[in-house]
């Protein structure tokens, strides 16, 4: 009874995206607004929320050597193209790089940070020699709520629109959802409907072979490579995970120019969603179908925990959402029963709820590492029954309900422990101030 409602969810959340989504979002909404802007561009004023800003201060800009988000306003307005949505960096050139540079030099761009409510907020303001444009972003990487022109609205939308401009009822549903009822429902989803999955798989895998061949990063995944080579570290399924998980995260981080299939609006958790299923399919040299139904699996709870802790959080979604989605997805392709597939919720939940968000960077390698390995690992554990019991800190009977746990814990728990983080970031960044 859910099918039309988990396709339509999964289409609108697992979308190819070019660099790390939050400067992508930035430079979105200044691309947007600098349409409506005319003549020469005097200056910009971006605003975001605080999560905004911690994702997008130390990462790397596709195409280009530089990181952080004044450059990626700069490059916005040299060449983004706000219809390519996440994309938006995807004519990148040397050229452009230079652009950006002078744009760097030439025109005054104040980033601060908003007084909003809402952890997802961007405002972009782009001034020129004849008039002004101003877009805002809420609640989503591409949901664009408000354009203007010298203060008249030309667009509108509701935050709670989604990206298709249809209210929808599907992320309700889906939370209603128990984990057996959606294992059920993704075993008899037509397969043809959710064939379109599979082009991640090659998108993120090229990711990680091009972090193991050009190193970039911290290596991380190359280092791991290496110790495996030498006889360090077993070479083993769960090792390969930890690798390419790192080699791929090493190569977005550094921002090489090249997509990932992201899963609700973020790339790492489309790498920690996609990479450890599709290595335990290939490891274990199962079909085609098992590997599209399981990422279907994996990328619905992915976004089903999302629905609780947001859409940026304190904590790292790389571990508590796509490392779980993606250790139910390895579980159920080792046969694990619905019991098992709990247990390996549970223990994914007890094991990695305090790994901190501070921001996407080239330390993320090693969360992504820790989330895809412990995933697999947790699934071959669960597989033999072995997994945390209910009653065991945030560990509920219900793997529903441990879920909720880990959004109380997210939204309410720690949100001292966020803003501190960020004032923690903000005193190494002068340039980031209260607009």
């Amino acid at each position: 009874m859910y099918r039309d409602h988990l396709v339509s969810l999964l289409k609108r959340n697992v979308k190819p995206a070019l660099g790390c989504t939050e400067p992508a979002a930035i430079a979105l909404a200044v691309s947007r607004a600098q349409e409506e802007s005319r003549g020469d561009i005097r200056d910009v004023r971006v605003r975001l929320s605080g999560n905004i800003f911690k994702n997008a201060r130390g990462v790397g800009i596709p195409g280009t050597s530089e990181y952080g988000i004044e450059f990626a306003v700069a490059l916005a307005l040299a060449c983004g193209d706000w219809h390519k949505g996440l994309e938006v960096f995807a004519d990148v050139n040397e050229d452009a790089v230079s652009r950006a540079h002078a744009l760097l030099d030439a025109v005054p761009i104040q980033v601060g940070l908003c007084d909003a409510e809402e952890n997802f907020f961007i405002e972009a303001v782009v001034s020129g020699a004849q008039g002004t444009g101003r877009a805002v972003i809420i609640g989503g990487h591409t949901n664009m709520v408000l354009v203007e022109r010298d203060g008249k609205t030309v667009e509108e939308a509701a935050p709670a629109v989604a990206e298709d401009g249809k209210k929808s009822a599907v992320t309700p549903i889906l939370k209603d959802m128990t984990i057996q009822e959606l294992r059920q429902e993704v075993e008899a989803l037509p397969l043809e409907e959710i064939a379109f999955l599979i082009a991640g798989v090659p998108m993120n895998y090229r990711m990680a072979q091009a972090g193991l061949e050009q190193m970039p990063g911290l290596g991380l995944g190359a280092a791991l490579r290496r110790l495996m080579d030498e006889g360090a570290i077993e070479e083993n399924m769960v090792n390969k995970v930890r690798m390419y998980a790192a080699a791929a995260a090493d190569a977005r981080m550094a921002g090489l120019k090249m997509p990932v299939m992201s899963s609700a609006g973020s790339g790492n958790h489309g790498i920690t969603a996609i990479l450890p299923p599709y290595i335990v399919c290939r490891e274990k040299d199962l079909d085609e179908e098992k590997l599209i139904r399981a990422l279907a699996l994996s990328h619905l709870v992915t976004i089903a925990i999302k629905e609780f802790s947001g859409p940026l959080s304190p904590v790292c979604g790389c571990a508590i959402a796509a490392g779980v989605g993606a250790a139910v997805s390895v579980a159920w392709l080792l046969g694990c029963d619905d019991n098992q597939l709990a247990g390996v919720i549970n223990s994914m939940s007890g094991t990695l709820a305090g790994m901190l968000c501070d921001g996407a960077k080239g330390g993320c390698a090693f969360k992504l590492a820790t989330a895809a390995s412990e995933a697999v690992l947790c699934a071959l554990l669960a597989s033999q029954n072995i997994h945390i019991g209910h009653g065991q800190g945030i560990v509920s009977i219900h793997p529903e309900t441990t879920i909720q746990n880990l959004g109380t814990i997210s939204t309410q728990g720690m949100c001292s422990v966020d803003k501190t983080v960020i004032n923690v970031m903000l005193a190494d960044a002068p340039r980031a101030a209260a607009l």
